[in-house]
């Protein structure tokens, strides 16, 4: 699966390393050049220049993408590119980011867009329902206690399949819980992570990337 990720600021760049995961590829295309070195230097495909324009989004890969996040800081060049999307590449899934809530009506299928949230973990959570491609998604922050909640996905290329609690090499985070099969399981040292299995993990930021490590091989995750 290809996903073009239109827009590299702070959801962009978060949505783009939620999804670059397994065999799916994503390319940001970012009209700031200071922020596509920038981004590129950490690893992302950048593509630089306005999503705005076909060319540009046809050196994303426009032309074999499956879906296209609109994620620029206006709502109004949001809609021109989930629009040229939709009609001149007809991309199958477009979604796209609301900077002001007095635009959301603005977003339907009459400009293209199949789905409009206003944060990265909802938009990562929307993509994954559709096309489980993404293994770890930062459900939400908790900013007084420094603190995000994480949910990562158990599958059969994970390096916790089969790993009780107690094995897993998480630093300083916590695994509070297992949801498996519709219920909620107590995550005592004993229990096994099987397949299907989503863990809710809470971490200080900086420890996210030992959380993808523990469940994830370096190329099934990003940080």
């Amino acid at each position: 699966m290809h996903v073009i990720v239109a827009g590299g600021g702070l959801i962009g760049e978060q949505v783009a390393r939620a999804l670059g995961v397994g065999e799916t590829t994503v390319s940001v295309v970012e009209l700031d050049p200071t922020r596509a070195a920038d981004l590129t230097a950490r690893g992302l495909h950048v593509v630089p220049g306005s999503a705005s324009s076909p060319r540009r989004l046809e050196a994303a890969g426009a032309l074999r993408a499956d879906v296209l996040v609109a994620s620029t800081g206006h709502d109004e060049e949001n809609l021109v590119i989930a629009a040229l999307a939709r009609r001149h590449f007809a991309i199958a899934r477009v979604v796209a980011t609301v900077r002001d809530d007095e635009n959301r009506w603005l977003y339907d299928q009459s400009w293209g867009v199949d789905a409009a949230f206003s944060s990265a973990s909802a938009l990562v959570a929307l993509i994954e329902s559709a096309t489980g491609s993404a293994r770890a998604v930062r459900l939400t922050e908790l900013p007084d206690e420094g603190l995000v909640i994480m949910e990562v996905n158990v599958t059969d290329t994970s390096r916790a399949r089969g790993q009780t609690v107690t094995s897993l090499s998480l630093g300083g985070a916590t695994l509070v819980a297992i949801v498996r099969a519709g219920a909620v399981l107590s995550p005592e040292p004993t229990v096994v992570l099987v397949p299907g299995d989503r863990a809710l993990v809470v971490t200080a930021p900086d420890g996210e990337t030992a959380v993808h490590d523990a469940f994830y091989d370096a190329g099934d995750a990003s940080s």
